[in-house]
C-alpha cells in the first residue's frame, strides 16, 4: 500500500496518496458517502414524521416486502445507478479531473 502525503495540487485539490488515481477515487467515495449520509437522514425524518403523525406505523419501513414488480423495478434502478457511477468514474480525464467536454453532433 502507498504511504500517504498531504500535498496540494493545481486546482488546490488536497493530495495524499502517490497515485493520482487513488486520490481521485478517495475524492469520489467521500461524494458518496456525504450524499449517502444526508438521503439517510432525510429518510429517518421522513420515518419519524410518518410514524408521529399516525400515517406510518413504527417499524413499517423494516417490515416491508416489496412484491416481485417491484423487487424487478428496484433491481433495474441498481444496475442504471451502479452503471452510471461506474461510467462517470471511467470518463474522468485524468489530466484535468474533469469529465471531458461532450461530442458535438
Amino acid at each position: 500500500m502507498s504511504e500517504t502525503v498531504e500535498r496540494t495540487v493545481k486546482g488546490g485539490r488536497s493530495a495524499f496518496f502517490e497515485n493520482p488515481d487513488v486520490d481521485r477515487l478517495l475524492a469520489m467515495l467521500m461524494r458518496l458517502m456525504t450524499e449517502h449520509w444526508a438521503l439517510k437522514e432525510r429518510v429517518l425524518t421522513l420515518e419519524a414524521l410518518l410514524a408521529e403523525h399516525k400515517l406510518l406505523p413504527e417499524g413499517a419501513v423494516e417490515s416491508f416486502e416489496p412484491g416481485p414488480g417491484e423487487d424487478a423495478r428496484r433491481d433495474q434502478e441498481s444496475f442504471a445507478f451502479i452503471q452510471a457511477v461506474i461510467e462517470a468514474a471511467q470518463n474522468i480525464d485524468p489530466q484535468t479531473d474533469r469529465h471531458p467536454p461532450a461530442a458535438k453532433n
